[in-house]
C-alpha cells in the first residue's frame, strides 16, 4: 500500500469520527443514547482517560476553567474542570501500569459507601458514576467536532508534500543517469593517459604479493626447521623475512603475517633456550659459535645473549638437577597412580620420595650434572675471552662489546650458580635421614669435594655449602652417637668386670696413636676411607682467585660412579692439591700437620710408658674397650669434620661420663649422694648427681642389683674386690688417654668450647679418682671385719666387765702396763686377713695403696669412737692408749704396702689431747672440727676427770661444744 492510499484511509477515518460525533452532539444535552443490547455509545477511537486525565484535580491548585469552542454550534461553552470529574478517583483515568497496584473500582466505590449500605445507595452511586460518563462524553465529542477541520487540512497539506517529493525523486534519478555517463567518460580518458602508472603499480604489487608469499613460506620452512632442532638455519630464514615484513609495515594485510612472525620468534627465542641450557650442561664450541653468530639476527625484541646466558646456566642446574631427582625417584616400581603422583611433585616433595638406596647415586649423578655445568661455564668463558682477542684484532666494536658482556656476565654468574646448586643441594641432603656409616663416609666425601670444586668455581667460600655440610655430619654424628651410646649401656649392663685380652689392647692402642698423629693407617676401617679419598682434598685454606678452578678442568669429573671411583678420586684429588702447593697427607684443619705432629711426639715422650694403655699389665674391661673404640672412631670425625668438632667432643665427653656412671652404678653407694653423707668428695658428688639428673642412659641406678651383681658383691667372692679393681683401674687408663689428648683437643676446639673443655677435665676426668677412693673405701670397710673394735675398746665390753669384777675401766689405771691390750691383737689378726684377701684377688699395686690408705683412715676413726666410749680415764690409761697405737701401727706398717701413711693423726692428736693445758683446750675444740659432738665431750668428761678441772671449765666447754652446730 502506497503512500497515497495509507493517507485516504487515515482520512475515511477522521471523518467517520467526526459524523459519529456530531450524531451524539445531536442528541439531548449531548448525551448519547442506549443500544438495543444495553452498551452505552461512546466514541471507539478516542479513549476518554486520556482527555479525562487532562482534567484530574491533581493537575489544578483551584478551579481550573478552559473555554472552548464549540464551531459546530457555534456556541461557547465554559466548563468547569473541577466539577466536571468531581468525587472521581485518579485511577478512573490513568492508564493501566504494570508496575502499580491494579486499579479496583468496586473496591473504591464500596469503600465511598461504608460498611452499611443500602440498595438505594449502590442505585445512587451508579446514577452518579453514569452521569460523570455521559458529562466526559460530550466534552470529548465536543472537541472532536471543534478540531476536525483542522486535521483535514493538515492531511491535504500532506499530501501535497508527498507529491512534490514524488516529482524530485523522479528528477534525481535521471540526473544520478547523467553522472554515470559523465564518469563512464572520464575514466576511459584516464584511463588512456595513466596506462604507464598503472603498470607501474602492477608490477609494485606483485612484487609486494612475492614478498608475502616468501614470508609465508618462510614461516612453514622455520618451523620444519625448529622440528628439526636446526635452530641456525631457522633463524637464518626468520631474519631475511623479518626484514621484509619490517618493509611492508605500512600494509594492514600484514598485520596477521607479522603476529604470526611475532609468536614465531618467541618460539625461535624457546628453541635457542633449550640449545643454551644445552650448551650450559655440555659444553660445545662448534654449537655455541654458530649461536653466537645467529642470535643477533632475532632482533633486539629478545634478550641480549649475555643475559640470555645467566639465565640459561641457573636454569640448567635447575633442569638438570630436577631430572636427575626424577631419574631416581622413578626408577622404583610404583603402581600407575604413585607414579603420577610423584610426576606432579615439586622438588623437595620429590626429594622426601627417595629411597636410602637411591640417595646415594642420586647425590653423585646431580654433583656429576653440577661439576659438567661449572665446567661448561669456565669453558665457555675461555671461548668468549678467545674471540674477543680476534674481534680486538678486526677492530670491530660492535664484537668487541658483546663478546666483553658475554665474559663479564658469565664471571658475574658464577656465585649465583653456585648459590642456586647450594639451595638444590641442601633441599636434597635435608630430605633423606641420617645416613649410615659407609653412606656417610661416601656423601660426606662427595659434598667435600664438591664444597672445594665449587669455592674454587666461584672464587670465594659458600657458606651455605660448607653450613650444610657441617648438618649432614652433625646429622650423622647423632645418629652414630645415639646408637653407640645405647650399644654402650648394654655392654656395662651386661659387664662381668673381666680383662679383655692384650692383643686387643694393643690394637686400640696403635689405632688411638695413629688417630692422634693423623697417620693414613687403617682404623677399623674409618681411617682408609676418610683418609685415603677425596676427602683430603678440602682445604679451608686454599688459595682462592680467578685461577684456582684451573686444575680441575684436564682432570675427570670426580662425581663419576666407576668400580674405583674413591681410588680415582683420591688419585685427581692429591693432583689437584699437588698444583695448588698443599701437601696431600694434610687433612685440612686449622692447625698445621707438623705442629700436631711435633707437640703429639713431645706429649708421648713425656708421658713415658707407664700411663694409659701404654702401662705394663694394664687391664681393660670389654667396655672400656668398647669406649676407647668409640675415643679412636669420634678422634677420626674430629680431624676430618672440623666444622662439627664442638659436637663430636661433646660426644666423647659423654662417652666418658657414661663409663664413670655405670662402674658407679655396679659399684658405688647411691647414699653418698646425699648432701649430708661424707662418703665421697664434693666433686664427684656433684659430679654425679649432674649427670644422673640428666637422665637417658646416664641415670643414677637406686635399685636393688640384679642377680648377676649380687653374686659379684656377695662376700664369697670378696664383695668384688677383684672385679672392682678391674673396673676402677680400667676407667683410669681411659682417663689416661683423655689427659694425654687434652692439649690437642683444646687445640682442635673454638675458643668459645675450650672453657667446656677444661670444665670436663677438672670435674669429669678428676673424678675418677674420687671414684676410686669412692669404690675402694667401701669394698675396705667391707674386707676389714673390725666392727667390733670400738666396743673392744670403750668400757661398755660387757666381757671385760665379767672376767674383772673390780671393774672401773679399762684406761683408769694408776700405772701403765707393759703390755698392749687384747683388742690390739684381735685387730692385728684381721689386718692380717685383709693381707690375705688383697693378696687373692690380685689387686693392681696402686689399688693395693688405696685399700691400705681407706684401711687405715677407717682403723683410725674406729679407734677414736672406741676411746670416746671410754668413761674415764688417768695418765698411765692414756700411756696405755698410746702403747695399743703404737703396737697396732707398727704391725700395720709391717703388713701394709710401702708408700703407705702410717702417721695416723687423727687418732694420736686424740689421744694428746688428754695432755692439753685447761686454758688451751678451749682453742683445740675450735680447730679441731675433724671429730664429732659425742667424741669431743667425751673427751672433755675424761680430762676434766683426770686432769681435775674446775667445774666452770667443764661446764664452758660442754657449752661450747653443744652450741657447735
Amino acid at each position: 500500500m502506497g503512500f497515497a492510499e495509507r493517507m485516504e484511509e487515515i482520512k475515511g477515518k477522521a471523518k467517520e469520527m467526526r459524523d459519529r460525533a456530531r450524531i451524539i452532539m445531536s442528541s439531548p444535552n449531548g448525551r448519547s443514547g442506549m443500544s438495543n443490547d444495553g452498551e452505552t455509545a461512546s466514541p471507539a477511537s478516542v479513549s476518554p482517560a486520556s482527555f479525562a486525565q487532562s482534567l484530574s484535580p491533581r493537575r489544578v491548585d483551584a478551579v481550573d476553567v478552559r473555554t472552548t469552542r464549540d464551531e459546530a454550534a457555534g456556541v461557547e461553552l465554559v466548563m468547569e474542570e473541577g466539577s466536571l470529574v468531581a468525587g472521581v478517583e485518579r485511577g478512573y483515568f490513568d492508564e493501566p501500569s504494570t508496575s502499580e497496584p491494579t486499579f479496583d473500582p468496586v473496591l473504591v466505590s464500596l469503600r465511598r459507601l461504608g460498611a452499611d449500605f443500602t440498595v438505594e445507595d449502590l442505585s445512587k452511586e451508579e446514577e452518579r458514576l453514569s452521569e460523570l460518563a455521559d458529562r466526559v462524553s460530550s466534552a470529548l465529542n465536543r472537541e472532536i467536532m471543534a478540531h476536525g477541520e483542522d486535521f483535514e487540512k493538515g492531511m491535504e497539506n500532506i499530501t501535497k508534500i508527498y507529491d512534490t517529493l514524488e516529482a524530485a525523486g523522479v528528477l534525481l534519478k535521471n540526473s544520478r543517469r547523467s553522472l554515470q555517463r559523465v564518469g563512464s567518460d572520464v575514466k576511459s580518458a584516464l584511463r588512456v593517459q595513466g596506462s604507464h602508472t598503472t603498470k607501474g603499480s602492477i608490477i609494485e604489487t606483485l612484487r609486494i604479493l612475492e614478498d608475502i608469499k616468501f614470508c609465508q613460506t618462510c614461516e612453514i620452512k622455520i618451523r620444519s626447521r625448529l622440528d628439526a632442532s636446526d635452530y641456525a638455519e631457522a633463524m637464518t630464514l626468520y631474519s631475511k623475512a623479518w626484514s621484509i615484513l619490517e618493509g611492508m609495515h605500512g600494509l594492514k594485510c600484514t598485520y596477521t603475517l607479522r603476529e604470526d612472525f611475532v609468536a614465531l620468534r618467541w618460539e625461535l627465542a624457546t628453541c635457542v633456550d633449550n640449545v643454551l641450557i644445552d650448551l650450559c650442561g655440555t659444553f660445545d664450541a662448534e654449537k655455541f659459535a654458530k649461536l653466537y653468530e645467529q642470535y643477533p639476527k632475532l632482533g633486539h625484541e629478545v634478550k641480549h645473549l649475555a643475559d640470555k646466558i645467566q639465565d640459561a646456566f641457573l636454569k640448567a642446574v635447575e633442569v638438570q638437577t630436577e631430572g636427575m631427582l626424577r631419574l631416581h625417584a622413578m626408577l622404583a616400581q610404583d603402581e600407575e597412580i604413585e607414579a603420577k603422583r610423584k610426576s606432579r611433585m615439586g622438588y623437595k616433595q620429590l626429594c622426601s620420595q627417595l629411597s636410602s638406596m637411591q640417595f646415594v647415586p642420586c647425590l653423585r649423578k646431580t654433583l656429576e650434572s653440577l661439576h659438567e655445568i661449572f665446567l661448561s661455564s669456565y669453558r665457555m668463558t675461555a671461548w668468549c675471552q678467545a674471540a674477543m682477542q680476534d674481534t680486538i684484532d678486526l677492530s670491530n666494536a660492535e664484537a668487541i662489546n658483546t663478546c666483553s658482556a658475554l665474559i663479564a656476565a658469565l664471571q658475574i654468574n658464577r656465585k649465583p650458580i653456585v648459590e642456586m646448586a647450594s639451595v638444590r643441594l641442601a633441599a636434597l641432603l635435608q630430605s633423606s635421614g641420617p645416613p649410615s656409616n659407609a653412606a656417610f663416609r661416601e656423601v660426606f666425601d662427595l659434598c667435600r669435594v664438591f664444597i672445594t670444586c665449587a669455592e674454587a668455581f666461584c672464587g670465594e667460600e659458600s657458606q651455605t655449602l660448607r653450613a650444610q655440610l657441617e648438618r649432614i655430619g652433625d646429622r650423622y654424628f647423632e645418629s652414630l652417637h645415639s646408637a653407640r651410646l645405647d650399644a654402650s649401656k648394654t655392654i656395662f649392663e651386661s659387664e662381668r668386670w673381666i680383662p679383655v685380652s692384650m692383643d686387643a689392647v694393643k690394637r686400640v692402642r696403635d689405632d688411638l696413636r695413629s688417630a692422634m698423629q693423623r697417620k693414613k693407617a687403617t682404623i677399623n676401617g674409618l681411617g682408609k676411607t676418610l683418609g685415603d679419598t677425596a676427602i683430603t682434598t678440602f682445604n679451608s685454606d686454599q688459595i682462592l682467585d680467578s685461577e684456582s678452578f684451573v686444575r680441575f678442568i684436564h682432570q675427570p669429573n670426580p662425581f663419576i660412579a666407576t668400580g674405583q671411583s674413591n681410588e680415582s678420586v683420591a688419585t685427581n684429588a692429591e693432583a689437584s692439591r699437588a698444583d695448588n702447593g698443599v701437601d696431600a697427607v694434610d687433612m685440612s684443619t686449622s692447625v698445621s700437620t707438623e705442629d700436631f705432629a711435633s707437640n703429639g711426639e713431645h706429649e708421648h715422650a713425656c708421658d713415658g710408658d707407664d700411663v694409659g694403655l701404654d702401662r705394663a699389665g694394664v687391664k681393660i674391661t670389654a667396655s672400656s674397650l668398647y669406649i676407647l673404640q668409640g675415643i679412636v672412631e669420634y678422634t677420626v670425625l674430629m680431624q676430618v669434620m672440623r666444622p662439627s668438632v664442638p659436637v663430636i667432643f661433646n660426644g666423647i665427653c659423654q662417652l666418658f661420663e657414661l663409663a664413670l656412671v655405670k662402674t658407679f652404678n655396679a659399684f658405688g653407694r647411691t647414699e653418698g649422694l646425699l648432701p649430708d653423707s661424707y662418703d665421697m668428695t664434693p666433686r664427684l658428688r656433684g659430679t654425679l648427681s649432674r649427670l644422673g639428673n640428666s637422665g637417658g642412659v646416664m641415670a643414677i641406678r637406686v635399685t636393688a642389683p640384679s642377680q648377676g651383681d649380687e653374686d659379684i658383691l656377695s662376700s664369697g667372692n670378696l664383695y668384688g674386690l677383684k672385679e672392682r679393681g678391674i673396673a676402677i683401674e680400667s676407667l683410669a687408663r681411659v682417663a689416661d688417654e683423655f689427659k694425654r689428648i687434652k692439649s690437642r683437643v683444646k687445640r682442635s676446639l673454638p675458643l668459645k668450647d675450650a672453657a667446656s673443655a677444661d670444665r670436663f677435665y677438672s670435674h669429669t676426668v678428676a673424678a675418677v679418682e674420687d671414684l676410686r677412693e669412692h669404690v675402694y673405701k667401701n669394698v675396705a670397710s667391707l674386707l676389714l671385719n673390725i666392727g667390733f673394735c670400738a666396743e673392744a675398746i670403750g668400757d661398755g665390753d660387757p666381757n671385760f666387765a665379767l672376767v674383772n669384777s673390780t671393774f672401773a675401766g679399762k684406761y683408769n689405771l694408776r700405772e701403765a702396763p707393759k703390755r698392749q691390750s687384747k683388742w690390739v691383737d684381735d685387730v692385728s689378726a684381721e689386718l692380717l686377713q685383709f693381707t690375705t684377701k688383697l693378696a687373692v684377688a690380685d689387686v693392681a699395686p696402686e689399688a693395693l695403696a688405696v685399700l691400705w690408705g681407706q684401711a687405715a683412715s677407717l682403723l683410725e676413726h674406729v679407734l677414736v669412737d672406741g676411746f670416746s666410749r671410754v668413761k674415764k680415764c688417768t695418765d698411765a690409761g692414756r700411756a696405755l692408749m698410746s702403747l695399743d697405737i703404737q703396737t697396732l701401727r707398727a704391725e700395720f706398717t709391717k703388713l701394709a704396702p710401702s708408700g703407705t701413711s702410717t702417721e695416723w693423726l687423727f687418732v694420736t692428736a686424740y689421744i694428746d689431747a688428754f695432755f692439753i693445758p685447761e686454758h688451751d683446750f678451749p682453742k683445740w675444740l675450735v680447730i679441731h672440727p675433724e671429730y664429732t659432738k659425742s667424741q669431743k665431750l667425751s673427751l672433755v668428761h675424761q680430762a676434766s676427770a683426770g686432769r681435775r678441772w674446775s667445774a666452770k671449765l667443764r661446764a664452758d666447754s660442754i657449752a661450747a661444744i653443744e652450741a657447735d652446730p
